[in-house]
């Protein structure tokens, strides 16, 4: 059982079987593109509104607010923009990332997802490796990639190395058994999760389902939502590497890696069968 939480600011939650996200992908392909929030919009308006047992949600409203990104973006924005400048997690290979694009120009696309995701995560990053496919050499070697892990007592740095690279070649596997560390960075990038066990005894895990493209200030620039299409994603990085930028998507005030309340559209999933 899989339950898809999407929006922002406000949260929508939704339930769906494997067997209906699939219907839900396949009816998103056929409808002409949508921009910023109707993205998820449209997503939940296939889906009933429920909290599942075992699957629910704790999502919370903070402060700030959301928009559509306009100027036909795909993704939408966060006011004040979140600055993650001064967040660093540890790679899965001992190094530390700071998640900022170390290009100049440049950008760093991150993640927070798990291995054993069956469904949401290996969806969206296929839609990711296809949408940077079509990035001309140049701009393409302006993007970096991390996948952070909210599941480290599954995910080994080994599993999560392979899973990563397994679709991003040149990818960054970011992992932490630091829990503190861990959601100090997600509540910075406003992205929540849970791992709990549920009564059977299969771990439950929710978390949320977009993607950030930060800039070389660390700035949170772009935010997808789950359901964006690999088109649409290859279309927004070209015109973010350009230098173009959603309105209003203008600096916050550096964040500091400190807990703090998330505001985010989630994704809950239970153990895979």
């Amino acid at each position: 059982m899989t339950t898809v939480i999407a929006g922002s600011g406000t949260s929508f939650a939704a339930r769906s079987t494997d067997k209906e996200m699939a219907d839900a992908r396949t009816s998103r392909r056929r409808r002409p593109r949508r921009t910023g929030l109707t993205v998820a919009a449209a997503l939940c308006a296939v889906l009933v509104p429920a909290f599942v047992t075992g699957c629910g949600s704790d999502d919370t409203t903070a402060g700030g607010s959301t928009t559509t990104a306009g100027k036909d973006f795909s993704g939408y924005t966060r006011q004040p923009v979140p600055s993650v400048q001064g967040v660093s997690l540890p790679a899965a290979d001992g190094s530390t990332v700071t998640m900022s694009a170390q290009e100049p120009g440049g950008l760093r696309l991150v993640y927070f997802g798990y291995t054993s995701c069956p469904d949401v995560c290996p969806t969206t990053m296929s839609d990711l490796k296809r949408a940077l496919a079509t990035l001309p050499a140049e701009e393409r070697a302006k993007v970096q990639v991390d996948m952070v892990s909210i599941d480290p007592a599954r995910d080994t740095g080994a599993k999560l190395t392979d899973y990563v690279t397994t679709f991003i070649p040149d990818g960054t596997a970011v992992r932490t058994d630091d829990q503190v560390a861990l959601r100090a960075a997600a509540d910075a990038f406003g992205a929540d999760y849970s791992v709990t066990t549920g009564a059977d005894g299969e771990p439950e895990v929710k978390h949320t389902a977009d993607l950030y493209a930060v800039d070389d200030a660390g700035n949170v620039v772009l935010i997808w939502p789950f359901g964006t299409t690999s088109k649409d994603l290859g279309k927004d990085l070209r015109r973010l590497l350009a230098g173009d930028r959603p309105a209003g998507a203008t600096a916050a005030p550096p964040t500091s890696a400190t807990p703090t309340s998330a505001s985010s559209p989630s994704v809950s999933q239970g153990a895979p069968s």
